[in-house]
């Protein structure tokens, strides 16, 4: 039984294996824009950070909780990370990214729920 002073909490990981991708700010930030309109999520702020010579890491603070996504260009890989305390299905969060990354040239998009009642 669930703890009644317990918020629900929904975590959902996503590897995403892909050629080589545009790895500019702009780009990722189309990504993420994608995201939250798919699952009408609420931005409340954001930061970001471009590494050099490749990578970037963009953190949307949500007001159900936070979104974010990791690239690493060289090797065509891009985690993303969601929390959210309003339902969502790992089958809801799947289709969102085949979505969002439908101009992407996917090898593979892996997605797994973390289970925070297990922790």
């Amino acid at each position: 039984m669930k703890n009644q002073s317990t918020p629900t909490i929904n975590q959902f990981v996503g590897l995403v294996k892909t050629n080589p991708f545009e790895n500019s700010l702009e780009a990722i930030e189309q990504l993420a824009g994608s995201i939250v309109n798919d699952l009408n999520l609420n931005v409340v702020k954001k930061f970001s950070h471009t590494f050099s010579p490749k990578g970037i890491t963009l953190i949307y603070i949500l007001s159900e909780s936070h979104l974010v996504i990791h690239t690493w260009p060289e090797l065509g890989v891009i985690h993303i990370d969601l929390a959210t305390c309003s339902f969502r299905t790992l089958e809801g969060f799947k289709k969102t990214l085949k979505h969002a990354l439908y101009d992407y040239n996917n090898h593979s998009i892996r997605v797994k729920q973390i289970d925070i009642d297990k922790l």
